[in-house]
C-alpha cells in the first residue's frame, strides 16, 4: 500500500476532529468559559483515534475501500459535493447546538459524572463496531452520497444486511448520540434519532432506487429484509 495513503488518512482524521472541534468551539466561548472542558476534547479524541483505526483496519481487510477513502475525489465524486456539503453542515449545526445544550442550556440534565460518559462511550464504540462489520461484509460500502453499483453486492446472507437494509446509517446514528452523551447533551443523544431517519432519508432511497434498478437480486433482497435502519422496527 502506498505510504502517501497512509498520510493522507492522519491528515483527513485530522481534518475530521477539527472539524468537530471548530464546532463545539463557539459555544465555549458563548459561555464565557475556558477552553478546558474535558467532555469536548475527549470527542475529538475518540472522533480522531476512531477514524484512523477503522482505516488502518480497511488498509488491511479492504485495500480497495481504503484507497477509495483516502483518494482525493475524482470528477464523478466531486459531482455529490451539495449533497456531501449539505451533511457536513448538518453536522457540524448539530453538534454546534449539542454543545451548546450541554454547556448552556442543560434542557435534560445528566447525573453523575462518569456513568453518562461511560454509556455515551458504549454507545460510540457500538457503531464503530457496526460500521467496521458493515465494512468487512460489503466491500463497496460508503458513509457518503455515493453509490457503488458496477460490482457484485453482498445482501442478506451478509451479516448486518440480514437484518437491516442501510446498517452504515445505524452505526453512524450510535456514533453520533454516544458523542452527544459523552458531550454532556441528553437532549441531542435522543434527537440522534429522528434527525438521523430525516437526514438520510433521502439519499437512502435515492440508493434503493439505484440498487434495484441496477443491481440483480436487490428488488428480492428489499421484500425479504423491509427494515431500512432497526430491525423489525423500520
Amino acid at each position: 500500500m502506498e505510504r502517501n495513503l497512509y498520510l493522507r488518512l492522519i491528515i483527513s482524521s485530522a481534518v475530521l476532529a477539527i472539524f468537530v472541534a471548530l464546532a463545539i468551539i463557539p459555544s465555549i466561548a458563548f459561555a464565557g468559559s475556558t477552553l478546558a472542558w474535558p467532555r469536548g476534547w475527549m470527542i475529538v479524541a475518540l472522533v480522531y483515534f476512531a477514524q484512523v483505526g477503522v482505516g488502518l483496519w480497511l488498509a488491511r481487510i479492504n485495500p480497495w475501500l481504503f484507497k477509495e477513502r483516502t483518494t482525493l475525489p475524482t470528477k464523478k465524486l466531486r459531482a455529490d459535493k451539495r449533497a456531501t456539503g449539505i451533511l457536513f453542515g448538518a453536522v457540524f449545526i448539530y453538534f454546534f447546538l449539542a454543545a451548546l445544550d450541554a454547556h448552556v442550556w442543560q434542557i435534560l440534565p445528566q447525573t453523575g459524572d462518569v456513568k453518562p460518559i461511560l454509556r455515551g462511550l458504549f454507545l460510540f464504540l457500538c457503531g464503530v463496531a457496526l460500521i467496521v462489520w458493515t465494512f468487512s461484509k460489503s466491500p463497496f460500502a460508503q458513509p457518503t452520497p455515493h453509490i457503488e453499483i458496477n460490482k457484485q453486492q453482498c445482501f442478506d446472507s451478509c451479516g448486518p444486511y440480514a437484518l437491516v437494509r442501510h446498517p452504515m446509517y445505524l452505526g453512524i446514528m450510535f456514533c453520533i448520540a454516544g458523542l452527544s452523551m459523552i458531550l454532556g447533551s441528553k437532549l441531542f443523544a435522543l434527537l440522534a434519532i429522528p434527525l438521523v431517519i430525516l437526514g438520510f432519508l433521502p439519499l437512502m432511497r435515492h440508493e434503493e432506487k439505484a440498487l434495484a434498478k441496477n443491481v440483480d437480486g436487490y428488488t428480492t433482497y428489499s421484500e425479504n429484509v423491509r427494515c431500512r435502519l432497526f430491525p423489525w422496527i423500520y
